[in-house]
């Protein structure tokens, strides 16, 4: 009867046992492949490791910077993927990855062993797939319950992706530094290189450092010894999985042994990009609503994460001469307004944190600080500048005191004045020992290794700089910093004279000549149905003035009075087309389409291809030709090449950059 009764119970506890595996392994088929759940779909997976944006110049070659939501990523397809990283990458963190499921059973006894037998976590056993769902799906605790979930996301990834995929999903994923996530982003961060450029030792470096990225870098240390320290523990992590490689038979004898006789040469790559008013205006551009709705039609959702590449009007050279010259002007411009006082200075630095270059080249500022002043009779002037760690040593010459020196002179003096006997000794008395002084980079001595500086002022002024051309922004510059507020577009600043060329030359391209005669009275003239009288700053001997004559004096009341003329009795489509003529529209056929739109309302007849011949107002007889000829018909397609009468500052600007 026991006999029986335990021979019952054997075999139901056989049936129920048999029962649950089956609802186990039914309940894990419909989680890992009828039901796995959004996650696991290629779609949320690619939002999680969104492509960053690049913003580039106008050659579509050299980058401004990127657009990146949350992590800076430059993804990588598996065939984007050197195979000696691969192979690195598996011989590192698991080399039975192509032969399991998702979870390695003889790697995990195996890691067990060796940390009983040392009384301490030496070894894992998670593979490259657990590795990969825990960067995806994110482990919110270490507790039993998430590490199953973790489990399950990986047998999802093992059914739905071939092993491929996965890798490539894992080495645009593991942490770099900072907000820097992927191989895109290490290989230019550790080596300055791409990822097809990357040597064997590079590549087994970057895949034996993805657990501790911290631990191997030099970069990250604040002391040279620790740097130091951390050069050597990048250089045993990469032997050891060189080992392995060799092992595996991934490498032969040769490459191995010329891998290991090499140094790893560390050199810090560009992986951040500064903030820079450029930038921001392209962020404003894409959230326009006609943008936003252009990109949701193809498809794209968050710029950010897309992928996409875009191409600014911007010119690289031009941008970076504008942003030089701008940036000297105000330094020059500030010592010869307010001076360079050493006590006020170096109060006024203690609260600036300018964000030089890491490396310094031709064209930089930055700061330092005085390491020596030597001053001798005649040209004799050296001023050493510690520009920081890792920095080379800066010298400031006579050459390079040369336009601080003048302006400090005319603050002095008058604004005429010249340098004398005397003067560089006053301004030598401001500059000590252990100074902060701010400082642009006039030259790199390679053979010597260090920098020929010019003295600078940070400034408290402020100023802007455009560059357009054809309708568009070929530079920028926001202000000193050129970051966070673009006083080129968004500074709210009376034009003041500087809207009087715009206006002549408009007259000139409408018809009027330069020796015509304006009328330069104190008259009265309507504006927004008000009466409106100019009270100029000075009294004009002459009741009537040639254009010429008041665009050298900046003649206010005649310019009031040639504008009153030109726009009194123009419409809106005729407003336009000025603009269109005058170089100031965006481009010929947004021009041409928004002036047909607009051809109904305006006088004149509009021919069968839609466009519009119209009549401007007529100019006054007082004029030294003593002649009425009316001013000429526009019609739209033309375009005028007087590019440098309607923008002399972006000419300005040009000439200074190219000179």
């Amino acid at each position: 009867m026991i006999r029986r009764f335990f021979k019952y119970l054997f075999v139901t506890l056989m049936v129920l046992g048999l029962l649950a595996m089956a609802a186990a392994g039914g309940g894990l088929y419909y989680l890992i492949v009828i039901n796995p759940g959004p996650k696991i779909e290629q779609s949320y997976i690619q939002s999680v490791l969104g492509r960053e944006s690049p913003v580039y110049y106008r050659d579509g070659e050299e980058k401004i910077g990127v657009l990146f939501q949350g992590t800076h990523r430059q993804y990588l397809s598996y065939e984007q993927i050197p195979k000696d990283f691969i192979n690195a990458l598996v011989a590192a963190e698991d080399d039975q990855f192509f032969h399991h499921f998702g979870v390695d059973i003889p790697g995990i006894i195996r890691a067990m062993i060796v940390n009983i037998k040392a009384g301490r976590v030496v070894q894992g056993g998670s593979t490259l797939t657990q590795q990969t769902a825990k960067n995806l799906f994110k482990r919110e605790s270490r507790s039993f319950k998430a590490k199953l979930r973790e489990l399950l996301y990986a047998f999802r990834l093992e059914y739905h992706y071939p092993k491929e995929k996965i890798l490539e999903f894992y080495i645009n994923q593991f942490f770099v530094s900072g907000n820097g996530h992927g191989l895109g982003v290490a290989a230019r961060y550790y080596f300055d290189k791409e990822p097809d450029e990357l040597t064997l030792l590079e590549c087994a470096f970057i895949a034996g450092s993805v657990k501790r990225p911290n631990y191997y870098n030099p970069f990250t240390k604040k002391t040279e010894a620790a740097a130091e320290r951390a050069r050597k523990r990048a250089e045993a992590r990469a032997a050891y999985v060189l080992g392995k490689m060799r092992k595996l038979g991934m490498i032969s004898e040769l490459q191995y042994g010329q891998a290991m006789a090499a140094d790893i040469v560390f050199k810090r790559g560009k992986m951040s990009y500064a903030l820079n008013t450029v930038m921001d205006l392209v962020k404003d551009g894409l959230a326009d609503p006609a943008i936003t709705a252009a990109l949701e039609q193809n498809g794209i959702s968050n710029v950010s994460t897309s992928g996409i590449r875009i191409i600014t009007t911007v010119d690289q050279d031009l941008q970076e001469k504008t942003l030089y010259a701008l940036r000297r002007h105000l330094s020059v411009l500030d010592v010869q307004l307010r001076g360079y006082e050493r006590e006020q200075v170096q109060k006024e630095y203690t609260r600036i944190d300018f964000a030089g270059e890491l490396e310094p080249r031709a064209g930089s500022f930055l700061f330092g600080t005085i390491v020596s002043v030597q001053a001798s009779d005649g040209e004799g002037v050296l001023i050493q500048v510690d520009l920081g760690p890792k920095k080379p040593r800066g010298v400031i010459d006579r050459r390079g005191l040369a336009r601080v020196l003048t302006a400090f002179v005319r603050y002095n003096g008058q604004r005429w004045s010249e340098v004398q006997d005397g003067d560089l000794a006053l301004l030598l008395d401001q500059l000590k020992e252990g100074d902060r002084v701010f400082v642009s980079v006039r030259r790199v001595d390679e053979g010597e290794g260090t920098l020929a500086l010019e003295l600078e002022k940070y400034p408290k002024l402020q100023g802007a700089a455009l560059v357009l051309q054809d309708g568009a922004i070929r530079a920028m510059a926001g202000g000193m910093e050129n970051r966070y507020f673009n006083r080129a577009v968004k500074a709210r600043r009376l034009m003041g004279s500087t809207f009087k060329p715009f206006l002549f030359s408009a007259a000139l391209q409408l018809g009027w000549n330069a020796t015509d005669l304006l009328d330069n009275r104190r008259n009265v003239f309507v504006f927004m149905d008000r009466p409106y009288f100019p009270r100029p700053d000075h009294h004009s001997p002459y009741d009537f003035v040639s254009m010429s004559w008041a665009g050298v004096n900046s003649e206010n009341v005649a310019a009031v009075w040639l504008l009153y003329h030109l726009l009194d009795h123009l419409t809106e489509p005729q407003i336009r087309e000025v603009a269109a003529k005058l170089d100031m529209a965006p481009g010929p056929a947004t021009v041409a389409r928004r002036v047909t739109t607009g051809s109904s309302s305006a006088s004149g007849t509009g021919s069968e291809s839609g466009s519009t011949a119209m009549s401007w107002p007529r100019r006054p007889t007082n004029s030294l030709s003593g002649r009425w000829r009316r001013i000429f018909s526009l019609r739209t397609g033309k375009r005028s090449t007087g590019s440098c009468w309607i923008f002399p500052m972006a000419c300005t600007m040009t000439g200074i950059a190219k000179r």
